[in-house]
């Protein structure tokens, strides 16, 4: 039979009289709670009626030691009255009495309903607003991507679940917040009145649900990291946060229990935390410049006048060799970089392709494509314009302004949908847009495409 048992609660932090009927539930089982964190741990003890009280004192900080001369007065006080201190957690201090009916530990419901105001400000409120601001510049970190690249982004499986989860946390923390100021209000104005302290209402099952339902979201965000450049980042960050995070928690848990002050405990917290972001920011700078970051496709390395470069050997669907078919001695594949970058999401699927000379094989045509697969055709509108959207632009070059437009042409060689192609100052680009039902093709080449090639590309595609 087990001593012990842990579970995650759920109810608000100032949410007194449903923490009270809960403890007093289990204490009837045969569990006491003994310790609060994360998980409220329950250690095991003889079936019994208890009355638990909830208190809060908004003096203690976080990074002061647990029962500070003006906290053991008050908890003195309050065993000289039958209350037995159960657990803390920072601000909240719970109590046990074993009498029937005993004498509340606050009678002052104005008081009382100051001091939870002025401890959830600390330990609820503040912290949900940190994360609705993290939340919030993660939203403007990729909608700033969305701008540069839409359909990119769509592409991407984990931006979309990270989106997804982060908006349904933010919907439950904007409500919590807005929940808790119309309970403040309500309570305060019945303390001032009546007399009385309102009780708080529970969050309710269905809303109890949703930050697990983001959670859920945000481990796909994760596992749908689709590029393995991505994916080290994030591995990277993830462990810099956590390491991080057990500092803090360890030298600050070690300053509390050698009863170090709380200004200096926060003081070295700051420190600490400037300190290793600066030193893991020069570390992951370093890091691009050595090429950790870099393309993680398949390669291989070779020598060419005393330096070493790398070509990537990556399966594309169209190569160069397909439309200049014959006009290659030996295999080209020994003097090409194939590159491709491959991302989908359940929006859409998007190929980025590169056939690129190396720096031993001389003069060769080059090619670079990008195909876009459109799984939700009510957007295929909106993704076509967006591509063709990105072809309308004025750009300087030697002081002197240069405009690139994207015009119809034939599809019939293509044997496509739809055709494009780039002109610069009404001069034609050997670039090109085709459609193919849902699918989108932009392609770019160094040399005059003949109808024959656009009709291989359409094969292809």
């Amino acid at each position: 039979m087990r001593e012990t048992k842990r579970c995650i609660p759920k109810f608000t932090f100032y949410d007194k009289a449903g923490i009270r009927k809960y403890l007093e539930e289990q204490a009837e089982r045969g569990w006491m709670l003994e310790k609060i964190s994360v998980n409220w741990v329950f250690r095991r003890i003889e079936p019994r009626k208890l009355r638990f009280s909830v208190t809060y004192f908004p003096k203690k900080s976080v990074f002061e030691a647990e029962g500070s001369e003006e906290q053991r007065l008050f908890w003195d006080f309050c065993e000289h009255a039958g209350w037995k201190l159960a657990a803390t957690n920072e601000q909240m201090q719970i109590f046990y009495n074993e009498k029937e009916d005993p004498v509340p530990i606050e009678t002052d419901a104005v008081m009382e309903v100051e001091k939870v105001h002025q401890s959830a400000k600390k330990s609820y409120v503040f912290p949900y607003i940190l994360l609705l601001a993290s939340w919030l510049l993660q939203v403007g970190m990729n909608l700033q991507r969305f701008g540069r690249d839409p359909l990119g982004t769509l592409a991407d499986n984990a931006v979309l679940f990270l989106l997804l989860g982060g908006t349904l946390f933010a919907v439950y923390v904007i409500r919590e917040i807005v929940r808790y100021f119309l309970w403040y209000k309500k309570a305060k104005r019945a303390a001032e009145e009546s007399g009385r302290f309102v009780p708080a209402e529970g969050v309710g099952r269905v809303w109890s649900l949703l930050p697990y339902c983001a959670i859920f979201f945000i481990l796909l965000e994760m596992f749908f990291l689709s590029s393995s450049r991505l994916a080290r980042v994030f591995f990277y960050m993830l462990l810099m946060v956590g390491f991080l995070t057990a500092l803090i928690a360890g030298v600050s848990g070690w300053m509390k229990r050698k009863g170090v002050s709380a200004a200096v405990n926060r003081l070295t917290v700051i420190v600490i935390g400037i300190g290793f972001t600066i030193v893991t920011t020069q570390g992951m700078f370093l890091m691009v410049i050595r090429g950790n970051f870099s393309h993680g496709g398949r390669s291989e390395t070779y020598e060419y006048e005393g330096r070493t470069y790398e070509a990537g050997r990556d399966e594309l669907p169209l190569t160069v060799e397909d439309l200049l078919q014959g006009e290659f001695d030996g295999d080209p594949r020994e003097r090409y970089s194939y590159e491709l970058t491959k991302k989908e999401s359940f929006v859409l699927t998007r190929i980025e392709a590169r056939q690129m000379p190396r720096r031993d094989a001389g003069n060769l045509p080059a090619m670079r494509y990008t195909v876009t697969k459109i799984k939700l055709p009510f957007l295929y509108d909106w993704c076509l314009r967006a591509v063709k959207d990105s072809y309308f632009y004025s750009r300087e070059y030697n002081g002197e302004a240069s405009y690139h437009e994207l015009r119809g042409m034939d599809a019939a060689p293509w044997g496509a949908d739809e055709a494009y192609r780039v002109y610069r100052d009404k001069e034609a680009e050997k670039e090109y847009v085709v459609c193919y039902g849902n699918v989108i093709v932009e392609v770019n080449t160094e040399w005059e495409l003949t109808e024959g090639q656009m009709g291989i590309v359409g094969e292809k595609f």
